[in-house]
């Protein structure tokens, strides 16, 4: 594979349900030169790191010829911490109702970690995190702590 972009698509956002604050969701493709290698939505609750933000990843081919059931739903969680933070894959199986036309299935935490697919779905994850400008809110949840 190739270097991979991130080509920024549309965003919404909204209330969150439990707290009455802002929810927003952004979605984009991360690609290479072979073509698109997923498609991302990234779901937070600004100014709130105890709603751990919500990546879901929909891997596999994209564009004509194609149909979902080609496709499978990865999901990451993000847990803010003071200087820095950490990305969990999580089971999809919850999320997958949201994505069910896009994709086929969605995959379980132990269908990705240690298998070959995971450093595929790191480097994407990389991608996203490094070039997608929309998710400054989320990085704004691991501020640093002041010195004591």
């Amino acid at each position: 594979m190739t270097s991979l972009t991130a080509t920024f698509w549309k965003d919404s956002q909204g209330t969150c349900d439990c707290c009455g604050q802002t929810s927003k969701t952004i979605w984009g493709d991360l690609s290479d030169d072979e073509g698109t290698q997923a498609i991302y939505y990234v779901q937070w609750t600004v100014g709130s790191p105890q709603h751990f933000p919500h990546i879901d990843l929909i891997m596999g081919p994209w564009g004509e010829g194609t149909q979902a059931s080609q496709r499978q739903l990865v999901c990451l969680r993000f847990r803010p911490s003071p200087n820095g933070g950490s990305f969990m894959v999580v089971d999809a199986g919850d999320r997958h109702h949201t994505k069910a036309e896009l994709c086929g299935r969605g995959l379980r935490r132990d269908e990705v970690v240690g298998t070959p697919l995971a450093p595929h779905v790191f480097q994407l994850v990389d991608t996203l995190w490094l070039t997608e400008p929309r998710i400054e809110d989320i990085k704004a949840l691991c501020t640093p702590l002041p010195p004591s």
